[in-house]
Formats: structure tokens, sequence, C-alpha cells
């Protein structure tokens, strides 16, 4: 990092070729990394199962939670296309937020912690329909709370509607599927 002015900082620049892995699901980090050019597919495994959690291109960042928490990396990152990456240090970041507002500071702080509860509750629960549930109303909610307030009626009118279908047909499936349970549990019962 070369340092111009107080408020202008060159930033690494860092080219990555296709295939190759960025960062690794349970190291610790302390960079995160805005995509130039080129795609990055990010996955993590649960299991023997990879879990592909998304893609992101140009002017996409990844890795950002390492330069809030001292925590592991909760996924992987792999060039799914030859790559030109700028490098964001902890320093960095720090130094930026420092000079930021207090209330973007702690807006900053509690986004943070919701995305990694939310990434956690994607990719540890136990795949269950009640946890799906609590999952889409989680990442929705989390959803609206980021958008700025002159959208979020928009948001909730286009997305809603078509939310609430899907859940409720996630509830008629469950007590469907309930109920065939109790069927062969009640047949059970009757035979000697």
């Amino acid at each position: 990092m070369v340092k111009t002015s107080k408020d202008m900082t060159i930033l690494e620049r860092r080219y990555v070729p296709c295939g190759d892995i960025i960062l690794h699901e349970g190291e610790r980090g302390n960079n995160a990394y805005l995509v130039q050019s080129g795609e990055v597919e990010v996955y993590s495994m649960a299991g023997e199962r990879e879990i592909i959690l998304g893609k992101m291109g140009p002017g996409q960042i990844f890795g950002e939670m390492a330069l809030v928490f001292d925590k592991p990396r909760t996924a992987s990152v792999r060039a799914t296309e030859h790559c030109n990456l700028i490098v964001i240090t902890r320093n960095v970041f720090n130094d930026k937020l420092r000079r930021s507002d207090t209330t973007i500071r702690a807006i900053v702080n509690m986004l943070t912690k919701r995305i990694i509860e939310t990434n956690n509750a994607l990719l540890n629960k136990n795949d269950g329909l009640d946890d799906l549930q609590e999952t889409v109303l989680n990442v929705y909610n989390n959803v609206v709370e980021t958008l700025p307030k002159t959208e979020r009626r928009e948001f909730r009118n286009a997305v809603l509607p078509e939310l609430n279908n899907f859940l409720d047909a996630v509830a008629r499936f469950s007590r469907e599927l309930q109920l065939e349970k109790d069927a062969d549990n009640s047949e059970d019962d009757f035979t000697l």
C-alpha cells in the first residue's frame, strides 16, 4: 500500500488466473477483494457437499468479513475467469472507517453481524422445512433493513406477495408430510 496524501491511498492489485482458489474456508484473513475484472465463485463445504453461495463480478467485494472480525472465513472463493482484484486490507478499511461518522461505523458493525448470522443460518441448518422458512424470513428482513427507506415499500410490494406464496406452499407441504407420517405411525400401532 502506498499513501499519496491524507485522503488518497493506492491499493494493491492482484491478478488471479481462472481456477485458482483465492480464499479458503476456515482460514483467518485480513483482506477483502474488489473484483476489477473477471468473475469469482463463492462456495462452502457441508460435509462432502459443495454449496455454491454465489458468483461475483466487477464492482463486487468478497472477503469483507475479515475486515471487521478476526474469525475464520465462512466460505472459499475461486476464480471462474481470469481476475484482476483490488486488495483491501484491514488497516486501510479501519483507517477509512475511523475517519467516517460514528453513525456509519455503528451501521457497518450491525450489518456485518447480521450478515454473519444469516450466513451461519444458511450453512448450519439441519435442512428441515422449519429451518428453511426461518432462514428465508431472516434473509428477507436483513435485505429490507439494508435498503434505503425510499426503496423499501417498492421492494416489499414486489417481493412479499411471492415470498408469502412460497412460505404458504412450504407450510402446506410440511403439514401434508406430517399427516403422512402420522398415518404411517398409526398403521404401525395396529400391527401385531
